[in-house]
Formats: C-alpha cells, sequence, structure tokens
C-alpha cells in the first residue's frame, strides 16, 4: 500500500527532477515531438526494466488508497467545517497524484502488451518458415523417393529381347564376340557381347530372307506364266464343250448340266429336295422367270450322309484353325467343361446344303434370291433374302429394300419372329435360353427367319407331336403357285415403290404441274425434304394417332416424312405406307405450320386436306401413288394459302388457281377437289 510519506516523497521528487529538467533544458528549447518520443522511449524502457508483479501490487496498493481516500473525504463532507474542507482539498490532491500513478502504470502495461504481441509475431513468423521449409523438405524427399523407384522399375529394351541361352552363344558364337576370358566374370560384358552376336544373327537372317523372298517372286512368275497356259486352255475346253452341246440338244440329253445337278441334289434333306423338286417343276412349267439352284459344302453333306449326324464341331474347327495350338487346347478342354453351350449351338446348327430360289421381275433384270435352310435340331425352315443385280441408292429409298423385312407379313400374322415348331419352346427352356436369345443366335448364324409359309412350300405341317410332312398333295400342289405369286407380287411392288420413294427423295419426279384430268394445273408449293422415319419418330409426331390405332404391322409397315413449303408455310406430311402395298393405300397426315400449328384435330381445313389426299385408291395408281398424293397434298396447300392469304395483311401470298368459290358453307370448307371444266380444270369443294 502506497502510504502518505511515500506519496510526499515522490511528489517532493518529482518536484526536483522539473526544477533540475527546467534548469537543464533552460539554456536549449525541446520541441513538443521530441519531448513526446522521449517520454515514449523512457516509458518503453522502464517497462522492460521493471517487473509486471510490483507493478501489479502497486496498482492494487493505489487502488486501496483510493478507496480509503473516498471514504475519508465522504466522511469530511459531513462535518461542514473550515477545517474539514482544507483536509477535502487536500485529500483531493492526494487521489490526484494516485490517478497519475494509475495511469503511468496503465500505460507501461499497455507497452509490455504490444511488446507481447510483437513478440508473438515474431515467433509466428518464424514457425512459419520453419514450417515451409519442413514442407518444402518433405516434398523433395517424397520426389527423390519417386525418382528412386522409378530407376529401380527401369527395363531397358534389350530385356525384351529373347537372346540364345549362353551355353549356346559360347559354343556358337567365336572369340571374337564372345571374349570369353572377359565375359564370364563380367555380366555386363557377356550382356553386350550377347547382344552383338543377335545383332549379327539377325542380320545374316535378314539377307537369308531376302534371297527367299526373291526366289518365291520367281517362283510366283513361274506360277503365273502356267496359270496363264492353263487359262488358255479352258476357252478351248469350253468351245469342245459347245461343240457337242448341239448334240445334246438334238438328243435332249443335257447330260453335263443333270449329272452336275442330279449329283448335288441327293445330298438335301427331305424337306429342302421337295422344295427343290416341286418349285423346280413349277418354273419349267408356269414361270420361266423363276430358277431354283443349290449351294453348300457337298463334301459336309455327304459326310452327315454317310453317318447320319449332324453336331456342331464343323463351326469349331473352322474357328480353331485360326488359332494356336496352345489356344486349340484351352479351347476344347472349355468345351468339354461347357456341354450347354455345346447344346445351345447345335440347336441353330443348319443343314450344309441350302436352296435358292431366284425370282427375276418381268420389268429388268433385278432379281430377289430366296436361301432356304434346314435346321434339323428345331425341325424347321428358315428363309434369307438378297438382291441380285440391284443396288441399293438412297436413304429413304434403302428401307423400301430392307432385306430382313421384305417378306414379313406376306400372310396375315406371319413375320417369322418366333418358331413355328412347338417343341422349340421346351428345346431352348432345356439349354437355359428365352425365344428372344434364340432368334439372336440365328441372327448371329445368319440364318434368316422361319415363316410359316416356308414351312408349306417345303411340306412341313406341324402338330403337338413335332413336325410331319404334308401327305395331301392336292392341297400342297396348291400351296406352292399361291406362295410364289405372292412373293413375286411383294417382289414386284417393292420395285415399283422403291422406284417412287427414291424419284420423291433425290427430286427426279416433276411436281410443278398436276396432271389431273389431263389439264396441267401449276403447282406453286416447293418439295423441301423427303426422309424416312422409324416408327417411334412416326407416333412421336402426334399428328398421326388416329392411323396408329388401326396399323396392324407397326413394325414392318414403312414410314416417311415429307415438307412441302410455300413462302413462309410449311407443311409437314407423315405418311405411313403398308407392308402389303399396294393392296392398301399410303396414309397422309398433314401437319400445317403458318400462323400457329393446325392439324386435323383442330382445323377442318386441314382434316378436309388430308381426306381429299388419302382419298386415292393405291390398287389403281401402284407406279405412281406417291407423287399423285403429294400433288395432291401441295396442291391442296396452294388453295389453302391462297384462299386464306388475302384475311391477313399484308398479303404473302396471290391467287393462281382457278376456283368458283373460296368457301362454302358453314364448315366455309374450301375447293381442294379438281374438278373437269372442259379443256381446263377448276378447284371446287369436295
Amino acid at each position: 500500500m502506497v502510504n502518505k510519506t511515500e506519496t510526499n516523497d515522490r511528489e517532493g521528487g518529482d518536484k526536483k527532477r522539473r526544477k533540475t529538467s527546467v534548469n537543464e533544458s533552460s539554456p536549449t528549447k525541446i520541441s513538443r515531438e521530441d519531448l513526446y518520443a522521449n517520454t515514449i522511449a523512457f516509458e518503453e524502457q522502464e517497462a522492460a526494466k521493471r517487473p509486471p508483479e510490483t507493478d501489479a501490487q502497486l496498482f492494487y496498493g493505489t487502488c486501496d488508497e483510493l478507496r480509503k481516500l473516498f471514504d475519508e473525504i465522504a466522511a469530511l463532507k459531513k462535518d461542514n467545517s473550515e477545517e474539514a474542507k482544507a483536509a477535502i482539498a487536500e485529500k483531493r490532491i492526494e487521489g490526484s497524484l494516485a490517478f497519475v500513478a494509475l495511469k503511468k502504470l496503465n500505460r507501461l502495461d499497455k507497452v509490455r502488451i504490444r511488446d507481447g504481441r510483437e513478440a508473438l509475431h515474431k515467433e509466428k513468423l518464424r514457425v512459419d518458415s520453419n514450417r515451409l521449409q519442413l514442407q518444402n523438405l518433405l516434398y523433395e524427399a517424397d520426389h527423390l523417393k519417386k525418382e528412386v523407384q522409378r530407376c529401380y522399375l527401369f527395363k531397358s529394351q534389350d530385356e525384351e529381347i529373347e537372346l540364345v541361352p549362353v551355353d549356346e552363344f559360347y559354343e556358337k558364337a567365336p572369340e571374337t564376340i564372345s571374349r570369353p576370358e572377359k565375359t564370364k566374370e563380367d555380366e555386363h560384358a557377356r550382356r553386350l557381347a550377347r547382344l552383338e552376336w543377335e545383332l549379327q544373327q539377325r542380320k545374316e537372317l535378314d539377307a537369308h530372307c531376302k534371297e527367299l523372298q526373291a526366289s518365291k517372286a520367281k517362283i510366283a512368275e513361274e506360277i503365273v506364266s502356267k496359270t496363264e497356259r492353263l487359262d488358255s486352255l479352258a476357252p478351248r475346253l469350253k468351245d469342245l464343250l459347245a461343240a457337242t452341246r448341239p448334240l445334246q440338244e438334238a438328243l435332249d440329253m443335257p447330260i453335263e448340266k443333270g449329272w452336275e445337278i442330279q449329283k448335288t441334289v441327293r445330298l438335301l434333306v427331305q424337306p429342302l429336295y421337295m422344295l427343290y423338286a416341286n418349285v423346280t417343276a413349277y418354273g419349267e412349267a408356269c414361270d420361266p422367270l423363276l430358277t431354283t439352284s443349290v449351294q453348300g459344302d457337298e463334301e459336309e453333306a455327304r459326310q452327315i450322309e454317310i453317318t447320319g449326324n449332324l453336331d456342331c464341331e464343323s463351326d469349331d474347327d473352322a474357328d480353331n484353325e485360326r488359332e494356336t495350338r496352345g489356344s486349340y487346347n484351352r479351347r476344347k478342354s472349355s468345351k468339354q467343361q461347357d456341354p450347354m453351350r455345346q447344346k445351345r449351338k447345335a440347336l441353330v446348327k443348319p443343314h450344309p446344303l441350302s436352296v435358292t430360289i431366284t425370282i427375276r421381275s418381268k420389268e429388268g433384270k433385278e432379281s430377289l434370291a430366296l436361301t432356304f435352310q434346314y435346321v434339323p435340331n428345331t425341325g424347321f425352315v428358315t428363309v434369307k433374302c438378297s438382291l441380285v443385280d440391284f443396288e441399293v441408292s438412297g436413304v429413304a429409298a434403302g428401307d423400301v429394300m430392307s432385306q430382313e423385312n421384305i417378306l414379313n407379313e406376306l400372310f396375315p400374322d406371319d413375320n417369322g419372329e418366333g418358331s413355328p415348331n412347338p417343341k422349340t419352346k421346351f428345346q431352348i427352356q432345356e439349354v437355359g435360353i428365352g425365344m428372344d436369345k434364340f432368334i439372336s443366335m440365328m441372327k448371329e448364324k445368319n440364318l434368316g427367319k422361319p415363316y410359316k409359309w416356308a414351312q408349306e412350300l417345303c411340306g412341313i405341317e406341324f402338330v403337338d407331336s413335332g413336325e410331319k410332312f404334308l401327305s395331301d398333295s392336292d392341297k400342297w400342289q396348291k400351296s406352292i403357285p399361291t406362295i410364289i405369286k405372292a412373293i413375286r407380287t411383294r417382289w414386284e411392288a417393292r420395285l415399283r415403290l422403291y422406284q417412287q420413294v427414291h424419284e420423291l427423295e433425290t427430286g427426279n419426279v416433276d411436281i410443278t404441274m398436276n396432271l389431273e384430268h389431263n389439264n396441267p394445273i401449276r403447282i406453286s408449293s416447293t418439295l423441301v425434304q423427303w426422309t424416312a422415319l422409324s416408327y417411334a419418330e412416326y407416333v412421336a409426331s402426334n399428328v398421326t394417332g388416329k392411323f396408329v390405332d388401326h396399323i396392324n404391322s407397326a413394325g414392318n409397315d414403312l414410314y416417311f416424312r415429307a415438307i412441302i413449303t410455300r413462302g413462309s408455310a410449311k407443311l409437314e406430311c407423315y405418311i405411313c405406307i403398308p407392308c402389303d402395298f399396294p393392296e392398301s393405300t399410303p396414309l397422309w397426315s398433314l401437319s400445317l405450320n403458318w400462323n400457329g400449328k393446325h392439324s386435323a384435330g383442330d382445323c377442318a381445313a386441314v382434316r378436309d386436306m388430308e381426306f381429299w389426299t388419302n382419298s386415292l385408291q393405291a390398287p389403281k395408281h401402284p407406279k405412281s401413288i406417291l407423287s399423285l398424293q403429294l400433288k395432291r397434298a401441295m396442291s391442296c396447300l396452294d388453295i389453302y394459302l391462297e384462299t386464306e392469304g388475302p384475311s391477313y395483311t399484308p398479303a404473302e401470298f396471290t391467287q393462281d388457281k382457278t376456283y368458283l368459290k373460296p368457301f362454302r358453307g358453314r364448315a366455309r370448307s374450301r375447293p381442294f377437289r379438281i374438278a373437269s371444266n372442259g379443256s381446263s380444270s377448276v378447284f371446287t369443294q369436295i
């Protein structure tokens, strides 16, 4: 605690110092800035020298002294006398000095806090610097470890070279290369010597290879010369055979041709044999444009006829010839371990011989080849289509000639997507697959599709117990002409349809004039696009709903889209061509984009346009139905725009068609129908 004596001594000392400083500084005048700086420096030195514990005790003592002074002043104020007032003044002076002491202690404490913070900041910087150095060292150490590991894992390219064994090297290599006195003790030198010997051997082998290639080229030239000589004999032999053919024809003995064919036909299985015999007889009697032939591996068929066994070993042997001996053994062991896989392959194994029926069109050289294959384990016949002397061009037109779908729905409910034999579902259950997997396996084997009419054509009738051959010859003989005529009709219809679609796609058809009633009417609209669509795209157009419900074979029909424009108007036409075209007429669905989007569902004019376009019948115009329907749709668009256009300002379309009334009746029907008017045509309401 600070008593009055200490306070008086301190005040006396302060007065002496002030007097001394005044006396000392009287000769020179110190500025306020220097005085403040000197004071701050003095307090910083004093804060560094004085211990904080002593200042704390002095602080607490001064605070107690102030409390005591406050109590004494309060007691003196109660005694309102002159002596009390003099004592109060003295006490106030002592309190003021105590407050000065507290302020000094406070400044010293602030200086210590500031110095502590600066010291802490310097220590943090030092720690951060040390930590950064540590991280750099750790990163460098990790990088060095990776480099060391990379060095351990390094492999030179010479390690991939298969060198001869060391014993063989010392035995065959000359001493100038092997240098046994040095290489046997130095492994690196031995490695270099072996590499040098390998290089020399490879150079010698390369020179020998070039010699063999030169010899091979010489022998190839000799083979070519001998082949040319043999080829020159072929025309002479053909001339000789041609010279004997008149004699064969005169004697009605086609021995050469008939002998070769009969030798192969005898190897056919019974369904294909009956197919070949009956279709050949029908072609010779009724259809000269129909030909039959037999293809396949005669040697394998002869082996099957001898052994009576058909397995899938031949396919595996063909695959194994492309593999090495080791891979062959692995394949063989895997087959022995997977008998279920063998059963699945045997299920779709066809007979090695097949019968091909070629149907040539009546108007050209284009032909449709039908390849019939018999699958013994399932007991049905498959058909695969191919085009002969016909090159498909165009994307949209190519869908018309799709070889996978050209014969779908030849007869109702017969698209070849399932097995006609009832026992097949039990066979595939036994091998652990479904019908979809079975069909995909047939597609992988490129077998075609097992149509029901193909079974009838081969004389196979399926019952619950399995397949049997038709015994009713009259029924069989009636079914063959029906099926052949249906195939020819479908083929020639597709040719005509292909020609129409190809002309529309390439723009080779004249659509600038409508020649109904043999009076030309100019068409102002333009066809800008003709593309093929999928069934999903056709349904997604949202204007074909009324026709989708009536489509029986959605996956087999053909779908197209035509875009017609005139000025800012655009007419989208969605066309569905049934698979039995031209028995069924193509269906057109229209969507008009002009001043909004209009369809048959919300616009009577578009509905009338669809009706007038679909009113044409395909059986009456099988060769030009699409172009006629397109011209009707384009003429309808012109009439709609020319009758509706004057209602808008400015007028975009001018009238260039002749019609009596632009509108009629409450429905305001437009003159879409073309009627003959003597030597000209006029548009009237439907």
